[in-house]
């Protein structure tokens, strides 16, 4: 079995093409608990709710939101869910029409390609994996795409993370922030691609272009950034 890589027992489980280790699938966080508690009310309130979820590996929080009674579609960029979604489909009784897998770089998104009027975003440990400047529009395209009173759920790589402290354009702007870990860090958290490190601010900028409103943000212990930000019904 894999060592686990830090305090919370995270075993070392990487996703295809370099993007890191997969979290979900090994435990949920108060970020995951969060975006559940929302979509549990929306179910108990007699609500359709409709989420979309990038990058999420494994699918884990998926097959979560989808229990919980939203239809979910998971884009990613590598397929390592539908095998899951298949199982789940069959063991937890889950309604096939409640997850959807799109094969896609999300970096590449089009309108067409994200459901009309969804009402939950969620990304953890994902969006740092493109260019500010492209995550930029691409929140901004999903912000107009999302349902009044939607939310958004998001986590990025954080500034002073074991891997942003060493991150070699740890010193340049945001919008230039997009590098290789270190060896060290490549090896450890198996994040063989580009990342750009988000302090706090930085993702409530983002956020606010984006469109959103009542932005909530914390930091992790790990320093990873995680918000929560909904749109004006």
């Amino acid at each position: 079995m894999p060592l686990s890589i830090n305090e919370h027992g995270d075993r070392f489980l990487p996703t295809d093409g370099g993007y890191g280790i997969d979290v979900a699938s090994q435990r949920r966080d108060q970020l995951d608990d969060e975006c559940l508690e929302y979509v549990f009310a929306r179910t108990k309130a007699g609500l359709e709710t409709t989420a979309v979820d990038l990058g999420g590996g494994y699918g884990a929080q998926s097959m979560r939101m989808a229990q919980a009674g939203a239809a979910v579609t998971m884009i990613d960029i590598a397929d390592m869910a539908t095998p899951h979604f298949a199982q789940a489909i069959v063991e937890q009784n889950i309604p096939p029409q409640r997850l959807s897998y799109l094969r896609k770089d999300f970096a590449l998104l089009s309108e067409n390609d994200v459901p009309a009027a969804f009402s939950v975003l969620y990304s953890q440990r994902a969006i740092h994996y493109v260019p500010y400047r492209t995550v930029q529009a691409l929140m901004r395209m999903l912000f107009n795409r999302m349902a009044p009173g939607g939310r958004a759920y998001i986590s990025a790589a954080g500034y002073d993370t074991e891997y942003g402290t060493t991150h070699p354009a740890r010193r340049k702007p945001v919008e230039e922030r997009f590098d290789h870990v270190t060896p060290e860090m490549r090896a450890k958290h198996g994040i063989e691609r580009k990342i750009t490190i988000y302090t706090m601010e930085d993702l409530r900028v983002l956020l606010r272009y984006a469109g959103f409103e009542d932005i909530r943000i914390r930091t992790s212990r790990f320093g990873n950034i995680k918000a929560v930000a909904g749109k004006r019904s």
